[in-house]
């Protein structure tokens, strides 16, 4: 069986490597993602007002002081005046390498295969149909993207349609991931 997760957990990353960056090629994969509306003048007075790197909410809400009513109240009457955000901020920026974001990507999704790989060997008994094991990786796929993605939407305000074109790229690029996995990884014949 350990040969089984190897071999789904290199057929699975090439999977979902392929599949991703077929699914990234298609304009639905930027649904809901905007430019920058003037970014040079936004840049330049982020530059000048935020010097550490980190992930940035707006309004924000003092920490130290964040159960204090008269605090709470102003934050919920930034919060409903507007605008709202999140920035994601390097204030020098970084080094921009495709091959390394490339080989970052696969790695990420060899270790996502292999760890999909055994929850099928685990389960193989229980999922003795290729079409079980296909919609076992797909839902547990989804059930990812649900506690992940929901509730970026729901706190954060991720855009809806955002949300649900990454919640089809995640059931597809899965479905087909686990296609390959449940070709691979099965129960032993009896």
């Amino acid at each position: 069986m350990v040969k089984k997760i190897l071999l789904g957990t290199i057929v699975g990353a090439v999977t979902i490597f392929l599949i991703t960056f077929a699914w990234q090629s298609l304009p639905v994969a930027e649904t809901g993602i905007r430019s920058l509306p003037h970014e040079e003048a936004l840049s330049a007075a982020m530059r000048l007002g935020i010097s550490e790197p980190g992930w940035y909410m707006f309004p924000g809400i003092d920490v130290a002081r964040q159960n204090d009513p008269a605090e709470q109240k102003r934050f919920l009457a930034a919060f409903s005046h507007g605008p709202t955000g999140l920035i994601i901020f390097q204030p020098g920026g970084t080094e921009f390498s495709f091959p390394k974001l490339l080989v970052k990507q696969f790695l990420f999704g060899a270790v996502a295969a292999f760890v999909m790989s055994w929850l099928l060997a685990m389960s193989a008994g229980a999922l003795a149909g290729f079409g079980q094991r296909v919609l076992f990786v797909a839902l547990v796929a989804l059930f990812g993207g649900f506690v992940t993605d929901l509730p970026y939407w729901n706190w954060y305000g991720f855009p809806g349609n955002y949300t649900a074109a990454h919640l089809i790229g995640i059931v597809l690029t899965w479905g087909a991931t686990g296609c390959a996995l449940a070709a691979i990884v099965k129960p032993r014949a009896a």
